[in-house]
């Protein structure tokens, strides 16, 4: 963490931080498009989204333009309001325990990247009352035997681009990056440059990044591959802000960071969970 002695007791600093580390830790949250809902007053927003595929093609000598059709509906986002609590006791600031400090924001940083992530997921997980998946495709891929194959990869692939999407995040579990990791077809497939690497995807398939989820949310053999650019939204209500107040009972300095967010599935067939 980027603190120094000056920083230390900067609300603003400490907000920056934590912003930075949500956005550089988001697993599920990839799956939403982002959208800036911070200058419409109400805590629902409506979101006009197009289901239209084209409504352009070619135009013969003395025909008419071809008449584009509405086929745009309102998708609802609720948001809730996500924060935590960092507390510096005077003595490390006083003694300036950069170190102590940074670690205390990162560890709550991780804390609410962690809070974030697990509500987009909630999103993408939502069953009815027989478990059928929501806000995914109806048909999971696999034979849950408890090992993701790199055919099931494929095949979950096959199934988002047989709907018109283009798959571009692929979301294991531990266990089953275990089992790609394992994979001659998938080692071969994994050829990539250090770009995307470094943006925390530890292999490709046919173009498409596979992340780890960390946080235990799919288990053996269980995936999740989306095109992200038509799954869903992830809107920002409330930007990250802070407050701070003097804790006097314990000699602390308590920083705030909170901000309100929403997600929701636009496009459920961009989805597709593999129980391999």
């Amino acid at each position: 963490m980027a603190v120094s002695s000056n920083e230390v007791i900067d609300q603003e600093a400490v907000r920056a931080e934590v912003d930075q580390y949500a956005q550089e830790n988001r697993v599920w949250r990839q799956a939403f498009s982002q959208i800036d809902s911070t200058a419409i007053n109400s805590n629902t927003v409506e979101i006009p989204v197009s289901d239209k595929v084209r409504d352009a093609g070619i135009v013969d000598e003395g025909t008419e333009y071809p008449e584009s059709e509405n086929g745009t509906r309102k998708v609802s986002v609720s948001h809730d309001k996500y924060g935590v609590e960092i507390a510096i006791t005077y003595e490390a600031i006083e003694d300036s325990l950069l170190d102590v400090i940074a670690l205390q924001t990162q560890e709550r940083a991780e804390d609410l990247a962690d809070a974030l992530d697990e509500a987009a997921f909630e999103e993408i997980s939502a069953t009815d009352a027989e478990g059928n998946y929501e806000n995914l495709q109806g048909t999971v891929i696999g034979d849950a035997s408890g090992n993701l194959e790199y055919a099931d990869v494929i095949d979950a692939m096959t199934a988002l681009e047989g709907s018109a999407f283009d798959p571009d995040l692929l979301v294991v579990s531990a266990e089953s990056k275990g089992d790609l990791m394992k994979s001659d077809e998938f080692t071969r497939a994994s050829e990539m440059g250090d770009d995307v690497v470094r943006d925390g995807a530890f292999g490709e398939v046919a173009g498409v990044p596979v992340y780890v989820d960390n946080g235990g949310h799919v288990g053996a053999g269980e995936a999740v591959m989306f095109d992200s650019s038509s799954y869903g939204i992830e809107s920002t209500r409330t930007e990250m802000t802070t407050n701070e107040y003097e804790k006097d009972t314990t000699n602390e300095r308590v920083i705030q960071v909170r901000t309100r967010m929403g997600w929701t599935a636009v496009r459920p067939d961009a989805g597709v969970k593999i129980e391999g």
